[in-house]
């Protein structure tokens, strides 16, 4: 007979075979707030700050496929950025070899400022589990978009986010960059889909826009029937209009 240790034991061994990656909390609509860490190069560098209208925040980590990819479409990314007013910078844990973090930034040719997160003190508080994660803020360091990994159009979904809180497109054109005609990537599970539709869906609530914003949840819906944030936006629009009668 097994004993009760071994199979305590055993179903701790399974637990974490088949865990799925940690999510972390949606920084969505929460504030960051002034900081400023050691950067790879020597000495410091504000993760937001109030000089430039939109801040771009790449959370990632060196020995990891999607980071490394991440950091190449951050790169393009960053010669588009060249021409707006944009701070970005890469956060890494401080816990890794100076060399690994160097010689990733260099295969990627990224040339933004690589913050060192000394102690994973920023990951802690902000609760960021996943690797990569790009984060957009805008001048008083409010996150307009949380964005997890994808393989095809980080750069334009970033990109996209970056020109709506520069005024440069509507929330009407925001949602077109978003979900072209074919929304679905094949890179993208519809987790991921769904939640960009939860964003958008989001963002329309906070501006007012009641009625849109309960289509960007159903969409949201339709392709990830057990998204509780969705169902929760709807929710919580359907009680404002309630509200207003």
């Amino acid at each position: 007979m097994f004993s009760s240790n071994l199979i305590l034991g055993m179903f701790a061994l399974l637990s974490v075979a088949t865990a799925g990656p940690a999510q972390g909390r949606d920084l969505l609509g929460e504030t960051i707030g002034p900081v400023d860490l050691p950067t790879l190069a020597g000495g410091k560098e504000p993760l937001v700050t109030t000089r430039t209208p939109v801040n771009v925040i790449l959370f990632w980590r060196p020995g990891q496929e999607y980071s490394l990819d991440t950091l190449k479409q951050m790169a393009a990314c960053e010669k588009v950025f060249s021409k707006n007013a944009v701070h970005m910078v890469a956060v890494v844990s401080g816990d890794y070899p100076r060399a690994e973090i160097q010689a990733a930034v260099d295969q990627a040719q990224i040339h933004v400022p690589v913050l060192l997160d000394m102690g994973d003190a920023l990951y802690g508080k902000l609760e960021v589990r996943q690797h990569p994660l790009v984060v957009v803020a805008d001048q008083a360091g409010k996150v307009a978009l949380s964005q997890p990994y994808v393989r095809l159009r980080y750069c334009d979904i970033v990109h996209a986010h970056v020109r709506f809180l520069l005024k440069e497109i509507d929330l009407a054109q925001l949602q077109r960059a978003l979900n072209p005609e074919r929304a679905s990537m094949p890179s993208d599970d519809t987790t991921k889909v769904a939640r960009r539709f939860v964003n958008m869906g989001k963002m329309q609530a906070e501006s007012g826009q009641c009625d849109e914003a309960i289509a960007s949840f159903k969409k949201a819906l339709e392709v990830d029937p057990a998204s509780k944030d969705a169902q929760a936006g709807i929710a919580a629009c359907s009680s404002k209009a309630i509200a207003k009668k």
